[in-house]
């Protein structure tokens, strides 16, 4: 099913300015709705969703900030933006610090009114994801991820006995174990719980852009950045901050981070302001941390400022009994959600989901369940329908770095210029360049394009070893 449009209310007295705003926005896709006041505003959204509210300051009647008042108190997580004046930008600002989201100070620039609406937009689908993920994950934990088997009790032991603290916590295991589920299940049952929960993989932003990820940027402060810009540790204040694949970050900005960590400050790229932010940090690897901080690769100091707390989340063949409870749990998601007839495992199916490996686990799992789905002709999965192909076992527990290492073409086997799956790959990475060329370099505005969130669109050009640098001054 297609994604539905985000739509935008613009709020103006000005039909004029109504009719522009709603003609530069409805060409990027935005489905525009309009009223000529606070009050007719209330009343359209009263009747249908919203993803945003653009108003004015000053109209007769209701004003802007009434308006945001009563947005407030009736859709909490409705992002709201104001469009003020010069003689305006002051109560504007007072508006932001009472929940507003930003303000567009006119005559607006119509490249920064689209990043603005753009980054609110994000903002928007990050709560109602957290919404969304707070109402399944509550008293369904076991369902979900956990299971019974005694490894994964003695996980769910020590995230309810540091759940209730601020201390920094890290998650240690393979790839695909249910980490960053873990993280949402310490945040959810801590007293951060009702503010935002905000996730991010270290591995998938670029070196150059990882200051303006993390702690933000002011305008000017390199070539791109037109307007200011919350990094992820304010949009995360108050909240929790989870960093995936923590042992990827590079060692120049570990010291950044440390610091961050210890003064409890951030301060923008090109900016000598220092921002107070009161986050909680999670943090996940598949690596050895221990080992690399003999190494040298990973900052000792750092190291034990964010591992107060390490959890190990088990590989799923050493919790065998969650493997069926687990491929159930997706199966009926799936239905649900597909509309399949499909009902269960025959027992062949059965026999051959717990004599698997699982070298992908929880991850890997879900995937092959999809795929039975799909091939299923029956009522019941059965053993022909489940694609699954054992790779080596992994045999010590927790992360070992010898069980993450990454194996290049040059090492290894090179692909096959004439397999399905090395043409996928040709075409994902054409499509990549060509959105790119398309947004002469802007990554976030070629996400967007894309349908894409930031994060993942990154780790999809670091997976095809596409930096965004190179197209930015393409005229194509």
């Amino acid at each position: 099913m297609a994604e539905l449009p985000k739509s935008i209310l613009i709020v103006d007295d000005d039909k004029d300015l109504r009719s522009i705003l709603g003609d530069i926005l409805g060409q990027e896709g935005y489905r525009i709705l309009l009223a000529d006041s606070g009050e007719k505003a209330i009343e359209r959204l009263a009747k249908e969703p919203v993803n945003l509210v653009l108003t004015d300051l000053k109209m007769p009647g209701m004003g802007g900030h009434k308006l945001f008042e009563d947005c407030s108190s009736r859709w909490p997580h409705l992002p709201v933006v104001i469009l003020t004046a010069h003689g305006t930008v002051d109560e504007a600002l007072t508006m932001i610090r009472q929940g507003a989201y930003d303000y567009i100070a006119k005559p607006y620039n119509t490249q920064d009114l689209l990043m603005r609406i753009s980054r609110a937009l994000e903002r928007e689908q990050l709560m109602v994801e957290n919404l969304r993920l707070r109402e399944q994950l509550v008293g369904k934990e076991k369902e979900y991820a956990f299971g019974k088997e005694p490894a994964m009790t003695q996980v769910m032991d020590r995230v309810n006995a540091v759940a209730a603290t601020d201390f920094p916590v890290v998650l240690m295991g393979e790839s695909g174990t249910g980490k960053e589920v873990v993280a949402r299940v310490v945040h959810q049952r801590s007293t951060r719980a009702s503010a935002a929960f905000v996730p991010v993989n270290c591995g998938a932003i670029p070196r150059e852009l990882f200051e303006s990820e993390l702690f933000g940027h002011v305008r000017g402060a390199f070539t791109g950045a037109t307007s200011d810009r919350k990094g992820l540790f304010e949009e995360a204040s108050s909240g929790t901050l989870f960093l995936d694949e923590i042992s990827e970050i590079a060692p120049e900005h570990q010291v950044k981070l440390l610091r961050v960590l210890q003064e409890g400050e951030v301060k923008r790229v090109g900016d000598n302001l220092q921002r107070k932010v009161d986050v909680r940090l999670i943090a996940a690897t598949n690596r050895d941390l221990p080992l690399m901080v003999k190494e040298g690769k990973f900052r000792e100091d750092l190291y034990y400022r964010v591992c107060v707390m390490p959890i190990v989340v088990p590989p799923l063949r050493e919790r065998k009994g969650d493997i069926l409870p687990l491929a159930l749990h997706f199966l009926e998601r799936e239905r649900a959600q597909t509309g399949s007839k499909v009902t269960g495992f025959s027992r062949g199916a059965m026999d051959k989901l717990l004599g698997h490996a699982w070298p992908g686990n929880i991850r890997e799992l879900e995937n092959k369940v999809k795929q039975s789905l799909i091939l299923a002709p029956g009522e019941l999965i059965e053993e022909g329908d489940l694609l699954l192909e054992d790779g080596p076992p992994r045999d010590a527990p927790g992360p070992p770095s010898s069980a993450v290492s990454r194996v290049s073409p040059e090492e290894g086997d090179r692909p096959d210029p004439h397999s399905l799956t090395e043409a996928r790959r040709r075409f994902e990475r054409d499509y990549l360049i060509g959105v790119l060329k398309r947004n002469r370099g802007n990554a976030t505005m070629a996400a967007r394009e894309a349908g894409k969130h930031r994060s993942e669109f990154y780790y999809l050009l670091k997976k095809h070893g596409i930096s965004p640098s190179e197209f930015r001054d393409d005229p194509s």
